[in-house]
């Protein structure tokens, strides 16, 4: 069984993170920049998964939270992406509960996130780790799933997520 290594992430982190993001689709990838800022000043709330390989170690999974500055009992998790090759082998859960348990001490009680209701693994992925979808949204039925229309502007229609942590 390779062994898998969980850390936080450092500033030099985010162009490992970008190359990897272009694996990740359909899962919008970011700016380079946006990598950096969320390694740069958000490092605690930004985890990574990888494999040692022959001394080195490769990334293969990573997540990007972040703790609400206007509501600190808030957290958002704006990214979570893994190798094609290593889904389905439990890595996005424990990158997952390795989140909760960072923001729960920070006083978070709950996490949000949003997906494109095309993202049905990702939204069937968060039904079954106990997100409830769209509460307090208005929504609208379309292609078949619930979403808030136009909730990342014209046409961007998401699902919102939000999951309550346990004490």
């Amino acid at each position: 069984m390779e062994k898998i290594l969980y850390r936080n992430a450092v500033e030099d982190d985010f162009t490992m993170i970008s190359q990897l993001a272009e694996k990740c689709s359909p899962m919008a990838t970011e700016r380079n920049s946006i990598y950096h800022i969320f390694t740069k000043f958000f490092q605690d709330t930004v985890l990574m998964a990888e494999k040692e390989n022959n001394g080195s170690k490769d990334l293969i999974g990573f997540l990007l939270g972040l703790i609400s500055q206007t509501n600190p009992e808030e957290a958002y998790l704006h990214l979570l992406c893994v190798d094609p090759y290593w889904r389905e082998k439990g890595i996005a859960p424990t990158l997952i509960k390795k989140f909760f348990k960072v923001v729960r001490e920070r006083g978070c009680k709950r996490v949000t996130l949003i997906t494109k209701p095309v993202n049905k693994k990702a939204i069937n992925f968060y039904i079954k780790l106990g997100f409830n979808k769209n509460p307090g949204y208005k929504t609208v039925e379309i292609n078949g799933e619930e979403v808030v229309k136009d909730y990342n502007g014209k046409g961007e229609h998401m699902i919102v997520f939000q999951k309550t942590l346990a004490s």
